[in-house]
């Protein structure tokens, strides 16, 4: 799996950090001299680092504008994308192991005496086109189309970039490029296509060596100063595995896997690559099914009636495995009215029925706010004293309070259901229509007029208390005796 996540730091590296590093550099480098943009980041990231990211930015500043009328300017991206994927394979895979069997050859030993391949170090195989490992050949040509593809996707504008078709690298293709270019670099000016620099790891060192390392940064900066006047901001991709089509996990497999033949390494199919690249956490079975017939395992114990202690929390990774099972504790008690409690899971629950929805008048309405009161203070009292209704809330509406609207017949004979909406829309009688109907559309003059001076929460508050079966209302009482306060559990109306 190391090999698979040295292609996802690859991946990363090309695509998301280097096309971030021109974006946020473009105006710096523009506005600065490249003498005073080389000591900047000499000061900020050190000598090694400093020559890195000058080669890169050098690299990656394109030295041609991305002009959409320009018609030529696609199959330019195109051809030195594919010199530059090109120029990227032999280096990755050829050139670096061919500079690191120099620097510690098959029978070279190391401090101790040992031979240096031995143990835990495997002797490196150098990787090229013009092996006759159809195995080799076949990752290389997925390697250069997938880094092609990719590379190209940084430079179109978004208008081309959407289309897909543009940026798509066929094997003939990459075939063409890989035989054209060899492992020859790209000299020419379109710096796109150019590698000369970035990714060998002894190009860096090489420069270190040099008397004046300011010079060499200067020296690799000189095409980013050139071509950056006119230059777009370049796309940055983010890895997604789970889109096939877009090239990521493509990219990433024969990357490591080329990695792990030059190392004999096994090589893997895409959809291993795709869990290691992509984090994916393997499982037996899925989290949701064995969760799912846990919670049924609950729901049989509560329909046979067992006790609390014989229910389980359940807590479960599948990937380690664990699991761990404990006791549910009892919902917290809270005090209520003449000593009771309640938990959250209770309710009081008031039922208009035909004769509920009665009105004084004989129109046939809601409840009225004094018949629920009534029956609230009968269903509350239980065997006691009968309470006094202190507040009725919904919500962070206050409908009643008895020091206001204690002898208010007006408001005592109206429906719950109207105070409610009355409440919702700013207590305004003009601003819509008491018997209700859709607060979404216009129904004359007043309704729609109403309508229009509601805000669309409003609307859809007022729509939803008309869709729904029923009411969830808070309720506050007053010990008669005492005079202290207590909170019923929520009550419910149902419609």
């Amino acid at each position: 799996s190391h090999t698979i996540q040295w292609g996802r730091d690859l991946f990363d590296g090309l695509f998301c950090r280097r096309p971030g590093q021109v974006n946020d550099n473009v105006d710096d480098v523009s506005s600065m001299s490249v003498e005073d943009f080389a000591k900047m980041i000499l000061h900020k990231l050190g000598d090694d680092a400093a020559l890195e990211v000058a080669a890169e930015m050098g690299e990656d500043f394109a030295s041609f504008s991305s002009k959409e009328d320009d018609s030529d300017y696609v199959e330019r991206v195109r051809e030195a994308s594919l010199r530059w994927a090109v120029n990227l394979a032999d280096s990755l895979f050829r050139a670096s192991i061919e500079d690191l069997l120099k620097q510690h050859p098959i029978d070279s030993v190391d401090e101790d005496g040992e031979p240096f391949w031995s143990g835990t170090r495997r002797t490196p195989k150098v990787l090229s086109y013009g092996d006759r490992d159809d195995v080799v050949i076949g990752y290389i040509v997925e390697f250069v189309r997938s880094a092609a593809r990719l590379r190209v996707e940084m430079y179109l504008p978004p208008s081309l970039s959407q289309e897909g078709e543009a940026s798509k690298i066929s094997v003939q293709d990459a075939v063409s490029a890989l035989e054209s270019n060899g492992s020859a670099s790209s000299n020419g000016q379109e710096q796109l296509g150019s590698n000369e620099n970035s990714d060998d790891p002894d190009n860096a060192a090489a420069a270190d060596s040099t008397p004046n390392v300011l010079s060499e940064v200067m020296g690799r900066l000189d095409s980013a100063k050139k071509n950056c006047a006119n230059h777009e901001s370049l796309n940055v991709v983010e890895f997604e595995k789970d889109d096939e089509s877009n090239g990521h996990v493509a990219f990433v497999s024969a990357a490591s896997n080329l990695r792990a033949l030059c190392y004999g390494i096994a090589p893997v199919d895409a959809m291993e690559t795709r869990r290691v690249a992509g984090r994916i956490v393997p499982a037996m079975i899925t989290t949701t099914a064995f969760v799912s017939a846990l919670s049924c395992m609950e729901l049989l114990k509560m329909l046979m009636g067992l006790p609390l202690r014989d229910h389980r929390n359940a807590f479960v990774n599948l990937a380690l495995p664990f699991f761990a099972f404990t006791a549910p504790l009892p919902a917290e008690e809270m005090a209520g009215l003449n000593g009771q409690t309640y938990t959250l899971w209770d309710r009081i629950v008031v039922k208009e029925g035909k004769k509920g929805k009665t009105l004084d008048d004989g129109e046939v309405g809601g409840m009225t706010l004094k018949k629920f009161i009534k029956k609230v203070s009968r269903k509350a009292a239980g065997d006691g004293e009968t309470p006094e209704i202190s507040t009725v809330s919904y919500g962070p509406y206050m409908i009643y309070a008895n020091f206001l609207h204690g002898d208010d017949d007006e408001i005592l004979n109206r429906p719950v259901l109207d105070l409610v909406k009355e409440a919702i829309t700013s207590g305004d009688d003009e601003m819509f229509d008491l018997m209700g109907g859709d607060y979404g559309d216009e129904q004359g003059d007043d309704v729609g007029g109403a309508a229009a001076e509601l805000t669309s929460e409003q609307i859809e508050e007022v729509n939803d208390l008309d869709r729904r079966s029923f009411l969830d209302l808070s309720v506050i009482v007053e010990d008669i005796e005492t005079g202290e306060e207590f909170e019923l559990p929520p009550v419910r109306l149902i419609k």
